[in-house]
C-alpha cells in the first residue's frame, strides 16, 4: 500500500506561537493594570500602548437595549464580553473612557507596527494582560477575546474564535459605521464598514 506523505503543519504553528511569545515579551514591558466599572462592579484589565490607554478585554456592560451575548449563550460573556449595535456602543463605555474614533484606532495601529502587524499584536496583548477569572485561556493562546464573532441585524451570530471586530465612533453615513476587523491567524488588522444595527465588540480607550 502506498504511503501518503503528510506535510506537517508544526513549523507553521511554531512560527505563530513564537511570534505571539515575542509580542508577549514586548507587551509585558507595557504599563498595565485594572479598574472597576462603578456601574456593575466589573474589573477590567487595561494596558498603556504609546500615549494611549486601552482596555485589554471587550466591554461587557449590559446596556439592556442594543447589546447581546453571542447566541444568547451566557458562557460566552466572560471571555468575549457583549456585542453592541453602533448607537448603543457609543454610549456604553464607563465614565472616563470612550469608544475610539478612526483617528485613535489609527494611532494604535501605527504604534503596533502598522496595519500589517497590529492585528496579531493586539491578540497577543489580550493573551498576556489577564485578570483572574475573566480571560479563560491560560498562557499564550492563538485565540483572543477579539475573535468574538459578530451578530447580524437579523439576530444570527457567526464567527466566534475565527473572526471579530470592534466599532469605531465614526460613521460612513446614516446606516453604515466604521470598524476594525480581526481574523484568527492573521497578522493584519482590517478596516471596514458595517450596518449600524449589526453587533460588534467594543474596546474603550481612556479619555484624556
Amino acid at each position: 500500500m502506498t504511503k501518503i506523505k503528510v506535510i506537517s503543519v508544526l513549523p507553521v504553528a511554531m512560527l505563530l506561537l513564537a511570534s505571539l511569545l515575542f509580542q508577549s515579551s514586548q507587551l509585558n514591558g507595557q504599563t498595565k493594570g485594572t479598574f472597576t466599572d462603578a456601574r456593575d462592579g466589573h474589573i477590567y484589565a487595561w494596558v498603556k500602548i504609546g500615549n494611549q490607554t486601552w482596555m485589554a478585554e471587550n466591554l461587557r456592560f449590559d446596556a439592556k437595549v442594543g447589546s447581546w451575548v453571542y447566541n444568547n449563550d451566557s458562557t460566552m460573556l466572560v471571555t468575549f464580553g457583549r456585542l453592541y449595535n453602533w448607537k448603543t456602543a457609543k454610549s456604553s463605555c464607563p465614565k472616563g473612557w470612550h469608544m475610539p474614533s478612526d483617528k485613535e484606532w489609527g494611532v494604535l495601529i501605527q504604534t503596533l507596527g502598522g496595519p500589517g502587524e497590529a492585528g496579531l499584536k493586539m491578540i497577543a496583548m489580550d493573551t498576556v494582560i489577564k485578570v483572574p477569572g475573566h480571560l479563560s485561556a491560560p498562557g499564550v493562546s492563538p485565540f483572543s477575546p477579539l475573535l468574538s464573532g459578530i451578530r447580524h441585524p437579523d439576530g444570527t451570530c457567526i464567527g466566534v474564535n475565527y473572526w471579530g471586530g470592534c466599532w469605531s465612533a465614526d460613521k460612513t453615513n446614516d446606516t453604515v459605521a466604521n470598524n476594525v476587523l480581526f481574523a484568527h491567524g492573521r497578522k493584519d488588522l482590517g478596516l471596514g464598514t458595517n450596518d449600524k444595527n449589526a453587533g460588534f465588540s467594543v474596546r474603550c480607550v481612556k479619555s484624556k
